[in-house]
């Protein structure tokens, strides 16, 4: 897989994470939800945020655990087309994850 393609996938998980982050304080602070849809909002945001926290430490020591987790799944023993959907699959899976559930829980 081309560099490219990683650093694509690295910055729209990391782009997603910061927008769950941001959907869910907006949510939170509008307070239009009942009580259990708010603690949902509320737990999702504060595992976001510890993600956001993980994002900008590993940013600031210039490494990155998707980088990295990658290199992990070239080892097994796929093809190429394999890893790449793979990848794909779970970068797009992940952004869903990450915005889909404080979107669905606020309105």
């Amino acid at each position: 897989m081309r560099e490219k393609e990683l650093s694509f996938c690295i910055v729209l998980h990391h782009i997603a994470t910061f927008i769950g982050i941001s959907e869910g304080i907006y949510y939170l602070l509008a307070g239009r939800q009942r009580f259990l849809r708010s603690f949902a909002v509320f737990l999702l945001t504060a595992v976001q945020s510890f993600a956001g926290f993980k994002i900008l430490a590993d940013l600031h020591k210039g490494k990155s655990r998707l980088a990295d987790s990658y290199r992990n799944l070239e080892k097994t023993r796929t093809s190429r087309k394999q890893r790449r959907g793979i990848l794909w699959g779970m970068a797009l899976s992940s952004t869903l994850f990450k915005i889909l559930p404080v979107r669905l829980l606020g309105q």
